[in-house]
């Protein structure tokens, strides 16, 4: 295909699914107005699948006639309850076993102690992320830039993203959910992504930045950026402040230098597609030469509409950093969800909040203040948090993973929500419930009192002696010694966490001490998961060291402070 064939092709093809976007966000609504009862026709449709597995059976699905009866025979239950039957699925056969639905593959996820967990996924499961990803992303930004008079017309985007699969004992991938679309719908790729090939390739295949950049950079109309986590932003840009020179040289002279790292199949694979293009090369020398600032992206790519990508709690920096590049270009906040399920979507760009997905989980919700009580997506109040409970359609049933979301207001009976943290990332050994959020505050008062920008950090409770206290693990590039800080962070702590107060009075807790970390230590951490197979998708910023592992390598990185004894 040339590439006036398959420009034209693009445009046609991507207003389709814009077209079909539109539709995706008018359901999303629809099923708003009565999202409750949409929800529970959801449960038992998911239920008369489940009743002829191992695990329906056991729980008779099967007598199971309203949600009473399915709060009083079903339990609440964790990874761990379901352990023994992935277990047996992953080395034989996954048949009728948690859901009579095909196991189409598996997806593997680590926690913040770097436990690995596998969790089923079916054809529906991928249905869903299709449905209320991409195209639901290009109908929110063709409805702000309507809004906006500064509509864009359709092109191909940017996916940051390589791809991870490994096959498991009885022959199932094990992958993620974006790697099993790609290898269903791979075939529109090229219509519909920069890069020419109907595949996502793998690390060891070439260097996806590399890859994603050099063909988005070729592309003048690149229409968006699509990744996981907005982190992939700030990182490709990193990649082509320090490679641009030769992105650009590769562009011009149609070769493909050592940089990508591509192995010889991949590199026969390229050498077919890509054609010498001097005339963009010389645009792109022109809009690197005046500098990485924050028209940088809208130069590069003057048709760009949108980025989109996760960026919220943990990832917020990240988001930031990217925003020092992208100068109007809205964002989109994208989707919330999990390996375990998707559960939300934005239905517009540049907020925060999204409305629940009743057509993808049934939802049950457990107030925090208040964990007596099980309730239903229309009876949450706006402002509360609740820790979220799911039954997906890949056989976890009434699954507890740990996520806590606030209540931002209702679309008709379905409710806004947010990402609020993870039930699990409470500090609380002495009942004081530190959370993320206070540490955050924490830290960000330090870094204002020592005229530095700390965003790398990680706590653990140290139990050298009594009382128990935590140690605030901060990395700066400046080598400041933070230690002298401790006091005032614990003052600050005390302040946000009365009940940390209270403990401290008690001489339950001991006062917080900072110890400084060598820079580059949360890196470097990401990095050893990612090398030792985690997804990349999956690796997420260390903040509590619960792990043997985490605690030892974040503690052997630990610079003695000058004011020690």
């Amino acid at each position: 295909m040339n590439n006036f064939f398959r420009n034209m092709l693009s445009h046609l093809f991507m207003q389709i699914m814009i077209i079909k976007g539109h539709l995706d966000l008018a359901n999303m609504h629809k099923n708003a107005r009565h999202a409750r009862k949409r929800n529970e026709v959801l449960l038992f449709d998911i239920l008369a699948r489940g009743a002829g597995s191992e695990y329906g059976q056991k729980y008779h699905f099967n007598q199971i006639r309203t949600i009473e009866d399915f709060r009083r025979m079903v339990p609440i239950t964790t990874y761990d309850d379901y352990k023994e039957y992935i277990e047996k699925m992953m080395k034989g056969s996954t048949k009728n076993i948690l859901t009579t639905l095909p196991i189409i593959s598996f997806a593997e996820t680590t926690g913040s102690t770097g436990e690995k967990k596998f969790i089923p996924i079916t054809q529906k499961d991928v249905n869903i992320y299709t449905k209320y990803t991409v195209t639901r992303m290009l109908a929110t930004a063709d409805n702000y830039h309507k809004k906006h008079g500064t509509r864009k017309k359709p092109f191909r985007g940017m996916f940051i993203s390589p791809a991870f699969d490994r096959v498991l004992e009885n022959g199932s991938l094990c992958s993620n959910i974006p790697d099993i679309a790609a290898k269903q719908l791979g075939w529109m790729y090229p219509l519909i992504l920069n890069v020419p090939f109907p595949k996502l390739f793998k690390k060891e295949e070439i260097d996806f930045k590399y890859l994603d950049t050099r063909f988005a950079l070729e592309d003048k109309d690149n229409l968006f950026i699509f990744c996981v986590f907005f982190r992939a932003v700030p990182i490709i840009i990193d990649y082509m402040k320090q490679n641009w020179q030769i992105l650009v040289t590769d562009i011009e002279t149609g070769s493909v230098s050592d940089i990508a790292h591509a192995d010889e199949k991949t590199l026969a694979m390229l050498k077919k597609k890509i054609k010498p293009n001097p005339k963009r090369a010389a645009e792109l020398r022109c809009e690197f030469e005046k500098g990485f600032d924050e028209t940088l992206l809208q130069r590069l790519w003057p048709n760009m509409e949108v980025i989109c990508g996760l960026g919220t709690q943990a990832f917020e920096r990240f988001c930031r950093l990217a925003r020092n590049y992208s100068k109007g270009i809205p964002f989109d906040f994208s989707i919330y969800g999990a390996s375990e399920g998707l559960f939300a979507a934005a239905d517009e760009l540049e907020t925060t909040r999204q409305l629940i997905l009743v057509d993808s989980c049934y939802y049950e919700f457990i107030p925090i203040d208040d964990d007596s009580k099980i309730l239903s997506l229309n009876e949450l109040q706006t402002g509360k948090e609740y820790e979220i409970i799911i039954t997906n359609q890949a056989g976890l049933y009434r699954y507890s993973f740990g996520d806590v979301i606030k209540v931002m207001g209702y679309q008709d009976e379905c409710p806004y929500v947010e990402f609020s943290r993870r039930k699990g990332y409470l500090l609380n050994f002495t009942g004081e419930k530190t959370t993320e959020e206070q540490i955050e505050q924490v830290v960000s008062t330090v870094g204002k009192e020592a005229g530095l920008k700390l965003d790398k950090w990680a706590v653990t409770v140290s139990m050298e002696s009594l009382p128990y206290h935590y140690d605030l693990l901060i990395e700066n590039n400046q080598n400041v010694d933070l230690q002298p800080y401790s006091e005032l962070a614990d003052k600050m702590l005390q302040k946000l966490n009365l009940r940390y107060a209270d403990m401290q009075k008690a001489d339950m807790i001991g006062r917080l001490r900072i110890c400084n970390l060598e820079y580059g230590t949360q890196d470097a951490y990401m990095e050893c998961l990612i090398y030792r197979g985690a997804p990349i998708t999956q690796v997420k910023p260390v903040r509590i060291l619960r792990s043997d592992d985490s605690q030892k390598f974040y503690q052997s990185r630990i610079i003695k402070s000058s004011t020690s004894n």
